[in-house]
């Protein structure tokens, strides 16, 4: 796995703005954040879990700043 590849997509999903929601304005799961990207069309087996653990904490984080905005 190329970490180097990893953090490009991360960078190139942050740049995008927020992650995509739901008709209810959650945030979509992160399997279903993979297919968004397509994601699962172009990474191994392997990179995908890894990417799901990042996705994971960037919804994390993006509740958190949500939480601190006025």
């Amino acid at each position: 796995m190329n970490i180097y590849k990893m953090r490009d997509i991360i960078n190139h999903i942050r740049s995008k703005g927020q992650l995509p929601t739901d008709e209810y304005g959650q945030t979509l799961p992160v399997d279903d954040l993979l297919v968004w990207f397509e994601l699962d069309k172009h990474l191994s087996p392997e990179e995908q879990e890894y990417m799901k653990k990042e996705l994971a904490l960037l919804v994390e984080s993006e509740l958190f700043m949500d939480q601190l905005r006025p």
